[in-house]
């Protein structure tokens, strides 16, 4: 329980109640004797037993809403250690997917095509991205304006047909994880 909390009643409030109510707690013989004195006496009974319920509802509440605030936290705390799990092991992945990538880039002719091993490796990687992109992964666009918070310029070049200051070339792939940039491309820029 916080206890920088205000609460309504103090401790002493609730013994000072506590003890009118027993000083004023009527006996059999007393109520018999006069009634309005019976009356006030249970009223003020009455009153000491509302403060401390008032009292006890409270400390209730702010239980119940502490422990509802520490669930949401740890909800949301386990949410983001999966999220840092999943890009860590994303990140991991990418070198098997440029691998594959480099692999068909450079398949000799003679096996393009006719080799159903081939064709199978081609299958493997079409499934590994298939699984990255239902993850959330994407590819980071590698033409146009080069942009440096999702390209790494590595090298620069002099060209007629690229206007400077665009990308020419991307010698590795970037992706992004749910908007977010798990590696940046690396590219070559025009100047």
């Amino acid at each position: 329980m916080n206890d920088t909390l205000e609460m309504e009643h103090t401790p002493e409030e609730l013994l000072a109640a506590e003890q009118a109510a027993a000083a004023t707690t009527p006996q059999p013989a007393a109520l018999a004797d006069d009634p309005g004195a019976a009356i006030a006496q249970l009223e003020a009974a009455l009153a000491a037993e509302q403060v401390k319920s008032n009292d006890l509802l409270d400390k209730y509440q702010r239980m119940a809403a502490e422990f509802q605030n520490s669930r949401r936290r740890q909800e949301r705390q386990l949410a983001e250690e999966t999220e840092r799990a999943n890009m860590q092991m994303i990140k991991r992945l990418l070198p098997v997917v440029d691998d594959f990538d480099l692999a068909f880039a450079n398949v000799p002719a003679d096996l393009d095509g006719g080799a159903a091993w081939v064709e199978g490796f081609r299958q493997i990687q079409k499934k590994l991205h298939a699984v990255l992109e239902d993850e959330g992964v994407s590819r980071i666009r590698s033409e146009g304006e080069f942009d440096p918070t999702l390209h790494e310029a590595i090298a620069s070049a002099a060209s007629e047909e690229t206007p400077s200051g665009h990308i020419l070339d991307t010698l590795r792939a970037g992706y992004e994880y749910k908007g977010r940039v798990l590696r940046a491309a690396l590219v070559r820029v025009a100047q």
